[in-house]
């Protein structure tokens, strides 16, 4: 369960400052790049920010983007480094399992960018990358190469941060886009990873140059689904964090971690405040902290027993119709985990809830 209350993702990273690349001769891959730096957006909506890119495929122009980066909002402002502001979007596109979307553009834009042909990219190849570095509103451009290889993913070197998810991977030997940059790893801690590259932050991104199925799903449906996920799990997190609460005659302790490392219960429940079974929560720790709740401790056991049982029934009514076949293909793999992350955050809840019977 660790992962479903402590997870590092590239859009919560740390912010920094990033500086753009000295200036070299137009010629080369940058020379390249520079040419068609307008056809790089930088997105930005109330639910964070994130770049994209133009390409012009026969007679249909597409914005490119990581799938994420428009799942966290619900408005978005698309504009490119000139403030010229793209408005009028048609089909809109996930891939069935990865995190790339993209959406048809229907205003006139003559974009030279260029997706590669599958399995362009190569071990240690150099390569840029473009985005909206920190969600700072300005184009940084970051060099690197490739550090290791998968059929779907690339682990770059390019010193990519949040802001830049959705951005484009560049192929120095071409100019061409072979990547999408989507995801950070935090570096691992135990003994076998110290002293070696894979204590640090590791960069990924997800390839373009292979053959990707691409889903055509509304924009609406594909928006909802994000949100039911976000509440959805709001709802687990509640119900594991209450199955480890440990309830006294002075109150409840509230600063245990919910995993090493990761938030205590106070955290989750001040996060969750308005939601009413925390809001009943609350305010039975206040009147245990201050003596206005007085019961035996038999009394108090059946107390939370009873509470915890109400808990279930009022967090778990989205259970029944949580469906991860219904869910688009890049939302179902999720919707799938969640499922299984709410069966053992219920399992845990009812065991505690019977401790104390």
């Amino acid at each position: 369960m660790k992962s479903l209350l402590h997870s590092i993702t590239l859009r919560s990273a740390a912010f920094l400052l990033v500086p753009v690349l000295c200036a070299e001769p137009e010629g080369g891959m940058k020379g390249i790049v520079r040419q068609h730096f307008n056809s790089i957006a930088i997105i930005e909506g109330d639910g964070g920010a994130g770049t994209g890119f133009i390409v012009k495929e026969g007679e249909t122009t597409r914005l490119y983007t990581a799938a994420h980066v428009i799942a966290g909002n619900k408005r978005l402002t698309v504009k490119n480094a000139d403030g010229r502001q793209f408005l009028k979007f048609g089909v809109f596109e996930v891939a069935s399992a990865s995190d790339l979307a993209r959406i048809e553009l229907l205003q006139d834009f003559d974009s030279g960018l260029r997706i590669a042909k599958p399995g362009s990219m190569k071990a240690d190849d150099p390569l840029l990358a473009i985005g909206n570095s920190g969600g700072a509103g300005a184009l940084t451009l970051l060099e690197g190469r490739v550090v290791s290889l998968g059929p779907d993913v690339v682990e770059v070197s390019n010193g990519v941060i949040q802001g830049n998810s959705g951005g484009p991977v560049f192929s120095a030997a071409s100019g061409e886009v072979v990547a999408v940059v989507t995801h950070l790893i935090a570096g691992r801690e135990d003994l076998w990873a110290k002293e070696t590259g894979f204590s640090g932050v590791r960069r990924f991104a997800t390839r373009l140059d292979r053959d990707v199925t691409w889903q055509k799903v509304p924009i609406g449906k594909f928006l909802a689904e994000a949100v039911t996920l976000a509440e959805y799990n709001r709802n687990t997190r509640i119900l594991l964090a209450l199955s480890m609460l440990d309830p006294t005659q002075d109150g409840l302790r509230l600063d245990v971690q919910v995993s090493q490392g990761g938030p205590t219960l106070l955290t989750v429940f001040n996060e969750n405040k308005n939601v009413p079974t925390v809001a009943a929560l609350i305010e039975m720790n206040s009147k245990l902290g201050d003596k206005r709740l007085r019961t035996s401790e038999s009394d108090l056991r059946r107390r939370f027993s009873s509470f915890y049982d109400s808990a279930v029934t009022n967090l778990n009514r989205d259970g029944a119709k949580f469906l991860p076949d219904g869910f688009s293909g890049y939302h179902r793999k999720q919707a799938a985990q969640e499922k299984e992350w709410r069966a053992e955050a219920l399992k845990e809840i009812q065991s505690a809830a019977a401790r104390l019977r």
